[in-house]
């Protein structure tokens, strides 16, 4: 599973990164099996007003196919981090578990087995 980081109108030095990378992981690696890759922007979407202004958008490519976004938003970059790290986890294991639901269910209408065509052959014409 490869993570990558980005960060828009706010500086992320090498540490910063590294841990935002490692709750990520953290988060994901129970089903990192299922997951192609992260993509993770983080936005100062205030600028030095401050408030409740770090957002931490989340792609999650997943494996074989299909997509999840998450955003969360709170007034510290980890804390964005780690809430939008815990609903990621939930996102991708419900998805896993609706696709597996998928593939468990029973095909629907009626099957028609091989003993439903010989019927005929077995009655007598008198």
């Amino acid at each position: 599973m490869k993570i990558h980081v980005r960060a828009v109108n706010l500086e992320l030095d090498r540490k910063m990164r590294a841990e935002v990378q490692s709750r990520l992981q953290a988060s994901l690696s129970r089903l990192a099996h299922r997951i192609l890759r992260v993509a993770v922007r983080i936005v100062d979407q205030n600028g030095p007003r401050g408030g409740v202004d770090i957002a931490c958008l989340v792609d999650i490519r997943l494996r074989p196919r299909g997509r999840l976004f998450i955003e969360e938003t709170d007034i510290s970059l980890l804390g964005a981090v780690s809430v939008a790290a815990d609903a990621a986890s939930t996102a991708v294991a419900r998805s896993v578990e609706r696709s597996r639901d998928l593939h468990r269910r029973a095909p629907s209408g009626p099957v028609f087995g091989a003993s439903e065509g010989h019927r005929h052959a077995d009655r007598s014409f008198a």
